[in-house]
């Protein structure tokens, strides 16, 4: 059985239990999807290496793709954090910009455990489109719920206003993990959070001009 390590300790005994299968159902299908593809790992092999049922595997994850992109505790709970901490009377995009400096150093490169299940994920959406498919239908109601959110805490009606802020914001870090993910898979060390400044300030460079 693949074991995933994670943190937990906080969840009610069921929820760190449920919690703890979704990882080690993610952590197969990750495994497998590098080694094989995604098109040719079938969702009874992801169940076996796992150490679960199939009929298991379907109450966590509807189809194969989303086992692999199962979100990590501790990044989520960075959401969180950053949704209680924003505040009203500051600039929502400069708030939106540190969070995400902050997540991104967190991962350390890839060095700690969010940042290497992350990076597995990106490099595997560079070379695997129906992943990448997967991971955008898989954004679009959490994005809502998040610009729901959003837009109450900052008093934005009819959300367009937070709607553009959150693409603004989310564009430099999909291309900074897109560009850092491609660069280790040609064997290169680079630093996330670096190139993530060198996005943002090409997008605070373009406002401007």
């Amino acid at each position: 059985m693949v074991t995933a390590s994670g943190s937990l300790r906080q969840l009610p005994l069921r929820d760190r239990r449920r919690a703890q299968t979704e990882r080690e159902i993610g952590e197969a299908a990750l495994t497998l999807f590098e080694q094989r593809g995604v098109g040719a790992t079938t969702v009874d092999e992801i169940a076996r290496l796992a150490g679960v049922s199939p009929r298991t595997f379907f109450r966590y994850f509807a189809v194969k793709e989303l086992a692999a992109l199962a979100p990590h505790r501790e990044l989520e709970n960075q959401f969180g954090e950053m949704l209680d901490g924003l505040r009203a009377d500051r600039p929502v995009l400069p708030q939106l910009e540190a969070f995400w400096t902050d997540m991104l150093r967190r991962l350390d490169n890839g060095r700690s455990d969010a940042g290497r299940q992350l990076l597995r994920m990106r490099r595997l959406m560079c070379a695997e489109p129906s992943l990448r498919q997967a991971a955008n239908r898989l954004d679009n109601p959490r994005a809502d719920e998040l610009v729901g959110q959003l837009a109450g805490i900052v008093g934005d009606e009819d959300h367009l206003g937070v709607r553009v802020l959150l693409s603004a914001a989310g564009a430099p870090v999909d291309i900074a993990l897109d560009t850092w993910a491609d660069a280790t898979l040609s064997g290169l060390q680079v630093d996330l959070v670096a190139i993530y400044e060198r996005c943002r300030s090409v997008l605070h460079d373009a406002v401007r001009a």
